[in-house]
């Protein structure tokens, strides 16, 4: 066996000496063990959260935990261990039901050379397999990283065969006026290049590579598909597309203006504005790379997620903009407070995470505790006013068995709303039994609610304004929902929403949405007024076949004209279900319907959607809207969307506009329609004046 390994043994048995007995047929044989001990469910799931064994031992015949069990456990925590049964007997018939059962192998207590042969064969192919698992983990993502580079990249990108094209990233496509890869395989790459240079191109291609170098760079002149001729560098460079030689190329147009790309650049930026902490996007990256370290046994880590306790009640006693000021000085003291090595992020609008590498339980609640009495004991002076407030942690552990940087967050937001729901002010680490049932039950909880708030109509409609800023006075609101707890306040859809994504409701709550929208439009209009509304639409809806037909019959059953409906699709889910995103459109147009692509602009490829998605409106994301008039970069995304947007004949929205200065440059900037607090926070009357000035 492997001596200069420590094995990490985990056993489960009725006893610890048993247990220890296991462990010392190994120790005999020269593998040093690290034993841990399991008895039933509870101390599997404790001793399975403290780390990843290389092995585990598990009696047949035990009362608490049967071998199955142990076996589902591994599985719904996506871990792959040799699991090796151990009997009273060690005949065929005992070893093939073990096996069936999910063993790797069946040893009897009175062969222990046969269990030291058996766990040397079981722990050489682990190293093995953990070998290549590593390695294809390592392919994986230089991959994908080089998919997603290409991808965003505003050069063109082709790979050729023999001349023939075999991929072609966005980039290329657009620039010679293709919409899809399938037109464009099998296409020569000549067909790219203008007629007076085929000669030199082909010549170049007939000795690209013969020296060895694999790489060179051609200075020709390239053809766009109306015949315009344009200078272009190719740089040619030896590649491979699933396993078959080929020719990446890559084409720069040496006239193209470089602005768009710089303000992607910028506009990716790692802090987040109003705080200049990191942003939760490059959060995510940095924590998804803590997971991959840990999993490969290189670094440990752990999290922390901390929520403002009565964030809601400081901005409805002193307004948005100096509830902001009381999220800037958090995160200072949040930046004070931690190590210039740690990763702090503001994760939402008062919420923050720190990753702290190279950290245990002990070190995280020590963080912890002392973060939360310095909120406790911090006092934000804003306009006279002394405001106060604490905070709810949770925090989680990145090991070996942590399965993803998504579950290590939602640990780590469990153990908050588990410090939350106990009053507050006060931290908690995640625990995996107590949690998981704190969670589940949560989750069940708001399952009935929002099953209770569908059949008894206990869900409430909200209307905010979209107002033109081009003189155009029609009445367009758009519809947002809330739900009503047992004390009749709202619940945000923030709350409620990702739960009923996973119980399957998000369907139903999209429909109740749209026939009492439609029914309190048909009413709202019978007054005589000529009044739109903008309704979302969630990803699960866009799955649903039958949904205009249902809107159809909606609008006939009311009476109400096709027109006085728009509805939203979010850019990402457009992205994400293309096919069925063109199809909708596609429908609602023959109702005579009209649609929008909300948070538009934060995908990669947001103008490339449109050549399949004819939609009315783009409703530019909240986050280039806001700061807008100190944030340069914003401003210049929000002028570069306007200017592409003019050009497709699209009417813009901005959303989320939260002050004057940012209304003003929206102004200048000639944008069609702009929503948001500053002109009217979301309400249950339809009472806005679309005739007044804004101020």
């Amino acid at each position: 066996m492997e001596q200069d390994h420590t094995l990490r043994l985990l056993v489960v048995e009725e006893s610890r000496n048993d247990a220890e007995a296991l462990a010392n047929i190994l120790r005999n044989a020269g593998q040093a063990s690290r034993l841990s001990y399991a008895q039933d469910a509870p101390s599997l799931d404790k001793a399975l959260d403290q780390q990843k064994p290389d092995l585990i031992l598990c009696a047949m015949g035990l009362e608490p935990i049967s071998l199955p069990d142990v076996v589902q456990v591994l599985a719904q925590r996506g871990l792959q261990i040799p699991l090796i049964a151990i009997g009273e007997s060690g005949d065929e018939a005992d070893i093939i039901e073990a096996m069936r059962q999910g063993a790797n192998d069946l040893c009897s207590y009175d062969q222990p050379e046969h269990l030291q042969l058996v766990v040397r064969r079981e722990l050489s192919q682990l190293k093995t397999s953990e070998s290549a698992q590593n390695f294809e983990l390592k392919f994986h993502e230089s991959e994908k990283r080089a998919r997603m580079l290409m991808e965003s990249s505003r050069d063109a990108i082709a790979y050729v065969h023999e001349g023939m094209h075999i991929f072609a990233n966005s980039s290329y496509l657009e620039m010679f006026g293709f919409d899809a890869l399938d037109e464009i395989e099998g296409t020569p790459i000549l067909d790219m290049v203008g007629p007076d240079d085929h000669a030199e191109f082909k010549d170049f291609l007939r000795n690209f590579g013969k020296d060895g170098a694999g790489e060179g760079k051609l200075e020709t002149h390239g053809m766009l598909p109306d015949g315009k001729i344009f200078d272009a560098v190719m740089e040619l460079t030896s590649a491979s597309i699933d396993g078959e030689p080929c020719t990446q190329i890559i084409i720069r147009n040496q006239l193209t203006n470089n602005k768009e790309l710089e303000q992607k650049l910028k506009f990716l930026s790692k802090q987040d504005v109003l705080t200049g902490l990191f942003n939760r996007q490059y959060y995510m990256e940095e924590l998804e790379l803590a997971v991959t370290n840990a999993i490969s046994g290189t670094e440990s880590a752990a999290v922390m997620y901390l929520l403002l306790d009565n964030f809601k009640d400081i901005k409805d006693s002193v307004g948005i903009a100096a509830a902001d000021l009381v999220t800037s000085d958090i995160a200072e003291l949040v930046r004070k407070h931690t190590d210039e090595k740690d990763i702090v992020a503001r994760f939402g609008d008062h919420s923050f995470t720190v990753l702290r590498k190279d950290c245990d339980a002990d070190g995280i609640e020590a963080l912890g505790e002392q973060l939360r009495k310095a909120v406790e004991e911090h006092i934000a002076n804003i306009d006279d006013q002394s405001l106060t407030t604490t905070c709810s942690i949770g925090m989680s552990i990145v090991a070996e068995s942590t399965p993803s940087a998504h579950e290590v967050i939602s640990r780590a937001d469990l153990a908050c709303e588990v410090a939350r729901s106990s009053g507050g002010n006060r931290c908690h680490l995640h625990n995996p039994v107590v949690d998981e049932k704190i969670g589940k039950e949560r989750d069940q909880q708001v399952h009935a609610l929002i099953k209770e708030a569908l059949e008894q109509d206990q869900l409430q409609l909200l209307y905010q304004p979209i107002v033109s800023l081009q003189g155009d006075a029609a009445e367009k609101y758009e519809v947002l929902l809330r739900m009503l707890n047992e004390e009749n306040e709202y619940i945000l859809p923030s709350q409620f929403l990702p739960i009923a994504e996973q119980t399957g409701q998000l369907g139903e709550i999209d429909r109740w949405i749209i026939s009492h929208a439609i029914s309190r439009l048909a009413e709202h209009r019978a007054g005589g007024a000529n009044t739109q509304f903008f309704i979302k639409l969630s990803a699960a809806t866009l799955l649903d076949a039958e949904l205009a037909q249902f809107i159809n019959d909606c609008i006939k059953a009311a009476r109400l004209p096709g027109d006085a409906l728009t509805f939203e699709i979010a850019e990402k889910h457009a992205s994400q279900h293309l096919k069925h995103a063109k199809t909708l459109v596609k429908n609602l147009q023959e109702l005579h319907c009209k649609t929008a692509l909300e948070h538009f602009g934060a995908g990669p490829n947001s103008f490339q959607l449109l050549k399949h998605l004819p939609v009315d409106f783009l409703k530019i994301d909240g986050s280039f809207v806001h700061n807008l008039a100190s944030d340069n970069d914003n401003q210049a995304m929000v002028r570069s969307i306007l200017d592409t947007a003019s050009s497709m004949n699209k009417k813009c929205i901005a959303e989320y506009v939260q002050d004057a200065h940012s209304l003003a440059v929206l102004w200048q900037s000639g944008i069609h329609f702009i929503q948001g607090n500053f002109l009217q926070e979301p309400s249950e009357a339809l009472e806005y004046d679309f005739s007044g000035e804004i101020a």
